[in-house]
């Protein structure tokens, strides 16, 4: 039986291998989204974002539809990766956006059903994604007043209802490159 870390690893193999992965690119492992109430299992940040839930052979699917609605808060392209076992309650309980990927105990992966753009970002989740300094000068960039006393709270929601969600999305994935690519 894989372990989630396996089929991560394995998941970071056909992300370099079957989509664009440039060298500046960068995978990130256990992301908090949302306000920190859902980590991606991994998260592949190139030209867009892109979020992988992982589910084992010894996992279940009971949260999955909290999860995936937290995905599709966050990510251009979401993805479910699970066993094999999981793959008819996958296909009934992900919204048809939600790209299926099947693992089995023999280390074999399949793409049941791909991803489909994901046009349901919410502006102020995907600021959560930002730090505090990354947000003043997104602020100072659109001419935003901001004063260093606001709580990042409302930082976030001054963005998120000012910048568009093509700039705030480049910024974000900046940001992570910045953030987790290697020294």
């Amino acid at each position: 039986m894989q372990s989630p870390e396996e089929i991560r690893q394995q998941l970071k193999s056909w992300v370099v291998s079957a989509k664009q992965h440039a060298p500046s690119d960068v995978f990130v492992d256990e992301m908090c989204i949302v306000d920190k109430t859902c980590r991606a299992d991994l998260v592949h940040a190139n030209g867009k974002l892109t979020g992988f839930e992982v589910k084992s052979e010894a996992d279940s699917l009971s949260r999955w539809s909290h999860q995936m609605d937290a995905y599709l808060r966050i990510f251009d392209e979401v993805w479910l990766c699970c066993h094999r076992k999981h793959a008819v309650r996958a296909l009934e309980e992900s919204v048809k956006s939600v790209g299926i990927i099947i693992v089995d105990e023999y280390n074999s992966m399949a793409v049941l059903r791909p991803a489909a753009q994901n046009n349901k970002i919410n502006s102020y989740d995907l600021t959560g994604l930002l730090w505090r300094k990354e947000l003043d000068v997104i602020c100072e960039n659109n001419d935003i007043k901001i004063s260093r006393k606001e709580l990042i709270k409302e930082v976030r929601h001054r963005v998120a209802e000012t910048v568009p969600i093509e700039e705030l999305k480049s910024n974000v994935i900046k940001a992570i490159k910045e953030r987790y690519s290697a020294p």
